[in-house]
């Protein structure tokens, strides 16, 4: 297996094209909220690039629910934002959600011609560690960026979740050191501006869901064992 990491759009359309298996990590929060979203029995969660192209999906899925951010925002008009802990507690039994997220989102989109798209955090990382095990495929991690500049939280999942794969390595930081880190992030700095700081500790819950999140055409789905 090999292992690349690579950094936001550019990053994930090199990892489609090279035909990996690819993981996008957007830990705070568009991996720990899809994550959380399928945990909390959503049926399907569709990433859209933007507003625009969530609006033409949803004459495909015209009960679905609208979710989307900006700057962690909700966006007006819809129905959810994209806060784990939002998700945590609706009720979203058999739902389909559009999501238009500021970074997670796109990547998805940019990457949606690999074979396989699955999204990765903290929150999920052995899960997918070991469905990626169990492939064997060569890996791309794309880490999400935020506003197009590289964030702490997302090259640490991404190290993080290669040091998984490679069953021999040692990891340099404790878990409470990576939370550490993680708090010098101006996306942490975003989630105190918007007063979500409950959102953060859901996105550094190392484990706290078993759940791949798997790309099954345009949408996530549950990957079954």
């Amino acid at each position: 297996m090999r292992i690349t990491i690579e950094q936001g759009l550019p990053g994930a359309e090199a990892a489609a094209a090279r035909g990996d298996a690819t993981v996008i990590i957007d830990v705070i929060r568009a991996s720990t909220t899809y994550a959380t979203a399928l945990s909390s029995d959503a049926e399907r969660i569709v990433p859209c690039a933007s507003r625009t192209h969530l609006d033409e999906v949803r004459q495909r899925y015209p009960e679905a629910l609208q979710s989307g951010e900006r700057e962690c925002r909700r966006i007006d008009g819809y129905d959810l934002g994209s806060s784990p802990t939002e998700m945590a507690d609706a009720d979203l039994s058999g739902k389909t959600l559009l999501s238009s997220t500021t970074n997670g989102s796109r990547m998805v989109v940019a990457a949606s011609s690999a074979p396989v798209v699955v999204m990765a955090g903290f929150c999920n990382s052995s899960a997918v560690a070991r469905f990626l095990r169990e492939r064997g495929d060569n890996v791309s991690l794309v880490c999400s960026g935020r506003l197009g500049e590289p964030v702490i939280e997302d090259w640490l999942g991404a190290t993080w979740l290669a040091h998984l794969l490679d069953n021999n390595s040692d990891f340099e930081l404790s878990k409470d050191e990576i939370r550490e880190r993680c708090r010098g992030s101006p996306s942490y700095d975003a989630l105190l501006t918007a007063g979500l700081e409950r959102d953060f500790d859901l996105c550094l819950a190392f484990d706290s869901l078993d759940v791949v999140p798997l790309l099954d055409g345009d949408g996530f789905i549950t990957a079954k064992d």
